[in-house]
């Protein structure tokens, strides 16, 4: 390994406000904040229409006394030769670069073709334990007992990418949260692993951990959030497979997907998927900020590929943990990936796997 090196990073102040979600966030209803978000063009800000948001967002600032948050969208960005991903610091995807704009996972390599830093910026995670909770996305500031919290960042130069190590400790002296996050420089997939250690005096009881992953897939060229979802656990019932994708040869969904006379448009798949089984998951909005899933929304893709869900949708695992006793740490092994097919995405779900357990 070489040394520790530091990629310049992306720092915007002035991103919490030129968003135009503030409203929806401090009201704390997701599926609002959903319907606000995806309601809305992504030339809502431009133009003119700049001064009426500015207005807007300043008599909610003022209403909610909200303080100053810089940091929410900083981290790095990787580009290799297959996919760009944008690293934030608190452990999710989803950077704002001075020269690249939104970055979250780009397959392939361009700013059209932009699928997590879209809308509203879902990719996230949470923590709960006894009474506590924390968790992050971009959109949404760190929260619980991390909100006062600054992460150690760092990032190491490996032959063939990067590896960046992040480090979270809650404000109550409980929990050490480590995200260490693989980037390859010629793969199409993003390893996530996530360390949970008991760095305090007591057990910690009644541990849960989430993740959000809320595909829009390409919605900068298609204009469109939303996407075939389902299940890969017919085809691959062990690999803990959600599937996002848009395929104009693929039948099935809730109507025509108007997408056929796009040009440019040629199957594409993206992954999220989990070494460790998730105790629940939903692919319909459940809320990362409480514990437990209900009534979640679930549909698998058939045998050949096939789905009945076409939406709006948005990736939810949990995992019940259970006791964290002093001192000792729980692990969470997660890929993000994309491919041609199907077929492809679950290849390289696999190889994700066997690299992911050698991470520490």
């Amino acid at each position: 390994m070489k040394d520790v090196v530091t990629i310049p990073k992306s720092q915007t102040p002035e991103k919490t406000s030129s968003k135009g979600e503030l409203a929806v966030t401090f009201l704390g209803h997701r599926y609002l904040r959903k319907i606000y978000i995806k309601s809305q063009n992504n030339a809502f800000m431009r133009s003119s229409e700049k001064i009426t948001a500015s207005i807007i967002i300043t008599f909610l600032i003022v209403l909610f006394s909200v303080p100053s948050v810089q940091s929410q969208y900083e981290g790095n960005v990787f580009t290799g030769s297959k996919i760009r991903v944008g690293v934030n610091d608190f452990g999710a995807l989803g950077v704002d670069d001075e020269e690249l704009g939104s970055v979250g996972f780009q397959y392939p390599i361009g700013s059209e073709y932009e699928s997590l830093a879209t809308g509203w910026w879902g990719d996230g995670w949470s923590v709960f334990y006894g009474e506590n909770s924390a968790g992050f996305s971009p959109d949404d500031w760190p929260w619980g007992t991390i909100e006062d919290v600054t992460p150690t960042v760092s990032v190491r130069t490996l032959s063939d990418g990067y590896l960046k190590t992040i480090v979270l400790n809650t404000n109550d002296g409980q929990l050490q949260l480590t995200f260490k996050i693989r980037f390859f420089t010629d793969k199409k997939f993003l390893i996530v692993v996530m360390f949970i250690k008991n760095v305090g005096a007591a057990t910690v009881q009644d541990l849960e951990a989430k993740r959000i992953v809320d595909w829009d897939i390409w919605y900068p060229e298609i204009e469109d959030y939303d996407n075939y979802f389902g299940m890969d656990n017919i085809r691959k019932p062990n690999m803990n497979l959600a599937v996002a994708f848009i395929n104009s040869s693929v039948s099935g969904g809730y109507g025509d997907m108007d997408i056929a006379s796009i040009d440019t448009l040629r199957p594409v798949y993206m992954g999220f998927a989990s070494r460790e089984k998730p105790t629940d998951y939903d692919l319909d909005w459940d809320d990362y900020e409480s514990r437990d899933i209900y009534d979640p929304y679930k549909v698998s893709l058939s045998y050949e590929g096939a789905t009945s869900a076409y939406f709006d949708g948005c990736v939810v695992y949990q995992w019940l943990l259970g006791r964290l006793k002093p001192g000792e740490t729980k692990a969470l092994h997660m890929v993000y990936t994309a491919g041609d097919s199907l077929e492809e995405l679950e290849k390289n779900v696999a190889q994700a796997f066997k690299i992911a357990v050698t991470i520490r």
